[in-house]
């Protein structure tokens, strides 16, 4: 009973180390990690497991369900609000146009990391920013300059149809009559839109959907294309 006692208080040790260890690093999402970071966790993750090696098949179960209830018991806990200080609070690394060194280096985060991660959102002039939010999953939401955010609809007074959902009818010459239900069609309208539109059969689609609208989009086989043509 005592061995067991001291295994799960190991398990607890581990399970604590590892954690902190994991949020001193920081905030990366899996793209953003190097080869090097890999390497290191990678080198963590044997060690941290060494402890709990066992010859004990049983001890060895209990510290796999250990675990796993600590994962749950962590996620639960990142719902508190004085956890999630610790765990969960996103960083703003950008504020009112200005870079904010303090979180920057609180993060382990470089102004070259900081640029590529702009870029990945489309944005190259660090100038054009406003505000910017390193999640906990490594990603960053930005807010841009009124000068560089994208031009919406409504800045055109422009009143465009609500988007639709599509369904695949047709893949690779098989047909989803689950699909055709779903907007509440027959095989027999596909048969006839397909034979009018493109002299088509159902095997001679590689792909086919329908929208809400009952609007089709074929894309036939090339061989098939270049019969039609």
């Amino acid at each position: 009973m005592t061995d067991l006692f001291v295994f799960i208080i190991r398990c607890l040790i581990i399970i604590l180390a590892t954690w902190l260890i994991t949020n001193f690093i920081g905030k990366k999402s899996i793209a953003q990690i190097t080869p090097y970071d890999l390497a290191i966790l990678f080198i963590i993750s044997n060690v941290a497991a060494q402890p709990l090696v066992s010859h004990d098949s049983f001890k060895t179960a209990f510290g796999m369900i250990l675990l796993g209830l600590s994962i749950v018991l962590i996620a639960r806990l990142s719902l508190l609000k004085v956890f999630y200080k610790l765990d969960s609070s996103p960083s703003v690394i950008i504020e009112n146009g200005r870079i904010n060194e303090a979180e920057l280096k609180k993060n382990r985060m470089s102004i070259y990391m900081l640029r590529s991660l702009l870029r990945v959102q489309g944005y190259f002039k660090l100038a054009d920013i406003r505000y910017a939010v390193l999640e906990t999953t490594g990603d960053i939401a930005i807010i841009p300059k009124a000068s560089a955010r994208p031009v919406t609809t409504s800045d055109l007074t422009l009143s465009p149809a609500e988007e639709v959902l599509t369904y695949a009818v047709i893949i690779d010459g098989q047909l989803s009559e689950q699909a055709l239900c779903a907007v509440h069609l027959t095989k027999q309208w596909l048969v006839h839109e397909l034979q009018v539109q493109y002299q088509a059969h159902i095997s001679d689609v590689l792909y086919a959907e329908v929208d809400d609208n009952h609007v089709l989009f074929v894309d036939l086989y090339k061989k098939n294309k270049e019969a039609s043509l």
